[in-house]
């Protein structure tokens, strides 16, 4: 049996949940069926049964929305036994649980929306506690949608949205809100599909975003610009580092995911070392001179060392590992570490070879859960890798 501090417990549950928001007008009248209490109850537990009759009649809120049916008994007589709770209209429920306000102020802003438009009522309904959350900013939040649709793809920076009492702080706030409404309300042609979630909000409805920066070390002193051979540019700026035709003074692009060993990476002739990200490659995609000069990456030999490279080698499909290997993993046996969480997809970028070491990573067919960070490979592995590279450059010439 089914008291009723349970059932009010499940009702308020369901409430907090946007149940009642999402359903109220198809649900109600609504009825909660209460415990069904059988003739062998009454006669076996005949003062339990009766106890948690007089629990419902007497309680102060529920008793009001009672519903009984009649059991005539062969030894108690008649009895009647409380069969649901009925909850004509949501007012009635939200008054019970003690959430008219909130249910009133529901109605009020899901009605605001529909009278805007119709689209943005059912995401009211769909989503009725994200509403209720932005009770006090919705006239703004409403200001800045209507802009938005007024003004597609503006090519200007959140900052340079000129309404009042609206700042970048209040939008970037409300972003994910925001991408709900303009996926419904916008042409499909003016939302980038192929960006996605907060952090991309900027390029996925046309506006600028703070340029992604590259770093980049030059290893021939030779080429050093000005003096510098440290650099990081805007990427946008970095993909024009050389011009269509021009003939290029990089021959390699080593690409090394931790900082330090990308600092002490040693001098080579015509080369140069992009600063790792991690999975963050998409600002390179458009640098069509990264795919005129041989590419080698180096990372942590661990599963997600060999996701992150095989990311990378999707956008530049020439690219090639090293210290990246079954031996060097075993030569650092002492200097293994865990892998907290090991990625498990399918990698569709990785040569055989590669392919292996990462399922038996993967498997823990060598030992559960390897990963050998990049900065404990031993330094004169790195010059003799390196050295190897050059030299083996020279015989082909690349």
């Amino acid at each position: 049996m089914i008291f009723p501090q349970e059932v009010y417990k499940k009702l308020l549950n369901d409430w907090e949940r946007g149940s009642f928001y999402k359903k109220h007008t198809s649900c109600f009248p609504y009825e909660y069926r209460l415990s069904s209490i059988s003739t062998k109850q009454i006669t076996e537990h005949y003062d339990a049964v009766r106890g948690w009759i007089r629990s419902f009649m007497d309680h102060p809120k529920l008793s009001a929305h009672l519903t009984y049916k009649e059991v005539n008994h062969r030894l108690f007589g008649k009895n009647r036994i409380p069969t649901s709770l009925v909850f004509e209209n949501p007012k009635e429920l939200a008054t019970l649980l003690g959430k008219r306000k909130e249910w009133e102020s529901f109605i009020r802003m899901s009605e605001l929306l529909k009278h805007r438009d119709e689209r943005l009522y059912l995401w009211a309904l769909k989503y009725p506690i994200k509403l209720l959350e932005v009770a006090e900013d919705l006239d703004k939040l409403l200001l800045l949608w209507q802009w938005m649709k007024k003004h597609p793809r503006p090519e200007i920076y959140l900052r340079q949205i000129d309404l009042d009492g609206i700042d970048t702080k209040f939008t970037e706030k409300h972003m994910a809100l925001l991408s709900g409404w303009l996926d419904l309300t916008l042409e499909e042609n003016m939302i980038d599909l192929s960006y996605s979630g907060i952090s991309q909000f900027e390029k996925r409805y046309g506006f600028l975003s703070k340029p992604e920066l590259v770093r980049f070390r030059l290893l021939d002193s030779k080429l050093s610009y000005r003096g510098c051979s440290d650099i990081s540019l805007p990427s946008k700026q970095f993909c024009n580092l050389y011009k269509e035709g021009e003939e290029l003074p990089i021959q390699r692009v080593f690409v090394i995911e931790n900082d330090i060993c990308s600092l002490t990476l040693p001098l080579a002739e015509k080369s140069m070392v992009i600063f790792g990200r991690g999975y963050n490659f998409d600002h390179l995609k458009e640098c069509a001179w990264l795919h005129k000069v041989t590419i080698w990456y180096w990372g942590d030999i661990d599963t997600h060392g060999f996701a992150i490279l095989n990311q990378f080698r999707s956008l530049f499909s020439h690219t090639r590992s090293f210290l990246m290997d079954r031996e060097t993993l075993l030569e650092h046996r002492p200097s293994w570490v865990l892998e907290p969480k090991p990625f498990t997809g399918e990698l569709q970028h990785l040569t055989t070879t590669e392919e292996n070491l990462y399922k038996e990573l993967g498997s823990g067919l060598i030992q559960k859960n390897i990963r050998l960070e990049q900065e404990l490979i031993q330094y004169g592995m790195v010059e003799s890798a390196i050295e190897n590279i050059i030299s083996q450059s020279s015989i082909n010439n690349e």
